[in-house]
């Protein structure tokens, strides 16, 4: 199920308007529809993970994925008015009609199910949207700390989510599943740089641009193909550390389906990561994807 982007402001009132519920059941189905409705660049937990767990991860996608999209699609409205969208989604999060009620926001009512089943603060859901207002007013990058700041926003909170869900959230784990959000939100600046060069910006820092006297107007010049591509692969390198560093986080996981998501998430990021590299300069034309043989190879490895 993919949500028109007319419709987009209705999960953002307390009622759900057209998509109003009157039941957990119906709105814990309405976000498995949603999740099943998008694809995503990284292997999908929910057939590995245990199923009683399942509408609690449908419940945080859903949410997730609909701010992101009211923060993409929405595009006629201007920034001011895409703020103000995402702060009436942020009070949902707050709104304590849905510590009682089960007929309305089929989000919020399945999400807070989820919260207070696992507790989980409002707080960490809502760093999500101050990643999603980030990229509103989007600003280049000065250097990787500035990336790994937009990450505690933008993807850490993931990996705490999935923790607590798992009540695996802890002061051992919480850093090294940090390590693992970052690499993979690192992996999806470098897979999609040449969507985001098509509109305007990118995400190299400015700092290693200046390092190897790239400006965005000399990217696409070939005799600087060896220069970007140098500057590639110090990204590259410094994500894949991320991920070999996070790998950590495995062996502190509880039991065998967890570890494996983990497992597959990793080598799912790892093999985007290689397919980047292998494009060399190229990757600023196209975008690496993962088909049919990388998915097996990535669940084989992970498994065996």
């Amino acid at each position: 199920m993919k949500i028109k982007a007319e419709d987009l402001t209705d999960l953002s009132k307390p009622d759900g308007g057209k998509f109003k519920v009157n039941s957990l059941n119906e709105a814990q189905e309405f976000c498995r529809k949603l999740a099943a409705g998008h694809y995503e660049n990284f292997p999908v937990g929910s057939v590995i993970i245990d199923r009683n767990l399942r509408p609690d991860y449908f419940s945080v996608y859903a949410f997730s994925r609909t701010a992101d999209d009211i923060a993409d699609e929405l595009t006629h409205l201007d920034k001011t008015e895409l703020i103000s969208v995402l702060d009436n989604y942020r009070d949902l999060l707050y709104n304590e009609d849905f510590d009682s009620s089960e007929s309305g926001n089929p989000i919020f009512i399945a999400l807070r199910h989820t919260t207070e089943k696992h507790d989980i603060p409002a707080a960490v859901l809502e760093k999500l949207l101050t990643a999603f207002k980030r990229d509103i007013n989007f600003s280049q990058a000065r250097n990787l700390d500035d990336h790994l700041d937009y990450c505690n926003y933008s993807a850490n909170p993931v990996g705490e989510l999935v923790l607590r869900i798992h009540g695996a959230y802890n002061s051992k784990t919480a850093p090294l599943s940090d390590k693992i959000c970052s690499g993979l939100q690192l992996v999806n600046f470098w897979q999609d740089l040449s969507r985001d060069i098509k509109i305007g910006r990118h995400f190299i820092p400015n700092d290693l641009m200046s390092k190897f006297e790239l400006t965005k107007e000399n990217l696409f010049d070939e005799n600087n193909s060896a220069k970007l591509k140098l500057c590639l692969n110090e990204l590259y390198d410094y994500t894949e550390s991320l991920f070999e560093e996070g790998r950590e986080l495995i062996p502190h996981l509880p039991g065998f389906r967890l570890k494996k998501e983990i497992a597959v998430t990793i080598k799912g990021g790892m093999r985007i990561l290689n397919k980047s590299r292998s494009l060399g300069s190229e990757i600023i034309y196209r975008r690496p994807k993962l088909n049919g043989i990388d998915i097996a190879s990535i669940l084989f490895r992970a498994f065996f």
